[in-house]
């Protein structure tokens, strides 16, 4: 590879708007790269990125979505294909429901990008090259600070998940000054179940269902010193640690990725979300302040961590597998039709097709849009 590396970025569509994945393009670009960008926008029923329009780069990366070349191992098409995972798509809040060693066994002899500690333990596991690095947002100047009490924001999105009902059961021994609740659910939830007349005259609760600007929306948010987490498992949580970056006392799931950045008590608060209960907020300040040092240091740590992250990037696969595991790494320019070096009946597609056919998870078309539902049809020809 030369010193300047061609990489091929293959993201979800829907960050194509949210633009929050756009740090690590930044990143690379800034280290002297080229960094074309692909959108896979299969995901919604639009065409997913041919794998003839990534091969010939020097890196491939995959967040989160899926290009699949024609072998059964990444590492048989490419020599530096990075995987990048996010832990809310594997549904692990909900308990151990499958068994994931299907979906990590093309990735065997490639490599994973973690920005969860519980991924990367996951990873590490199955034998595969893994780096895990922690992200946090660039510090900015902290808000005005907000007026004596308590003041709440929640942005109701997933009804089904992390409904009202679940917030009350929090806030019940307290009395909010202000509580602001954004009633815009995601693509394909139910519609929200409303606070009652007694809910909405006790905590002062307003409402919105939608801001014609981002600012207007942040004007809002930053009116709050209590932020209530939306969502039960995060792929990494920039809603939240935008929030800790105001200083704002996080109340949230003890799932992940939250539970990662937030010790309850310390710099924030988590509770059982199969069992909530009333909270303490008698100390929100002190848990606010103690956020935002929390992102400070974690985004000077986040700086620290930058070359050994595009290092892992840059380096070929077969590199790091060196003396620990045999992996059979089959030259990118190899003909379509060359023999496989694995064996026909060590296929990890026959596994993952008898996989399938066990799970009726994996034939749901209301789940279609899962990256490891797409992998899996995808794989499977469906």
């Amino acid at each position: 590879m030369s010193d300047v590396a061609r990489i091929a970025y293959i993201d979800h569509s829907f960050h194509r708007t949210t633009r929050s994945t756009e740090f690590l393009p930044e990143i690379l670009r800034r280290h002297g790269h080229v960094v074309e960008q692909f959108w896979d926008d299969a995901w919604q029923g639009g065409p997913p990125v041919a794998w003839r329009e990534v091969a010939s780069h020097d890196v491939v990366i995959m967040f989160q979505s899926f290009c699949l070349p024609d072998g059964p191992y990444f590492r048989q098409a490419h020599p530096n294909v990075v995987y990048i995972p996010m832990l809310d798509q594997f549904g692990l809040w909900q308990g151990p429901i499958y068994n994931l060693s299907a979906f990590w066994e093309p990735f065997q002899g490639s490599k994973v990008l973690n920005f969860s500690n519980a991924l990367q333990s996951m990873t590490t596991a199955f034998g595969i090259a893994s780096h895990f690095v922690r992200y946090y947002q660039p510090v900015t100047p902290p808000p005005a600070p907000v007026q004596a009490g308590l003041h709440g924001f929640f942005w109701l999105r997933r009804e089904l998940q992390l409904p009202w009902k679940t917030i009350r059961q929090l806030i019940e021994g307290a009395r909010f000054d202000s509580f602001h609740i954004h009633l815009a659910t995601d693509p394909g939830t139910p519609a929200p179940q409303l606070p009652s007349a007694e809910d909405i005259d006790r905590h002062h609760i307003t409402t919105s269902t939608w801001f014609e600007h981002k600012a207007d929306l942040l004007a809002v948010m930053e009116r709050a010193n209590v932020y209530f987490a939306p969502r039960a498992e995060e792929g990494i949580g920039q809603s939240f640690l935008e929030a800790m970056g105001r200083s704002q006392c996080v109340v949230a799931p003890n799932q992940g990725t939250m539970n990662e950045y937030i010790l309850p008590g310390v710099n924030g608060l988590l509770f059982d979300i199969r069992n909530p209960r009333p909270l303490d907020f008698s100390d929100i300040a002190r848990l606010g302040a103690r956020a935002r040092e929390s992102t400070v240091a974690g985004r000077a740590a986040w700086e620290q961590a930058e070359e050994d992250l595009v290092r892992f990037i840059l380096t070929p696969s077969a590199r790091l597998y060196e003396g620990r595991y045999q992996h059979a790494f089959a030259a990118a320019s190899a003909p379509s039709d060359a023999p496989s070096a694995e064996p026909v009946a060590a296929s990890p597609f026959v596994r993952l097709r008898a996989f399938s056919q066990r799970h009726a998870f994996f034939r749901s078309t209301r789940f279609i849009w899962h990256p490891m539902i797409r992998l899996a049809r995808q794989l499977l020809g469906r």
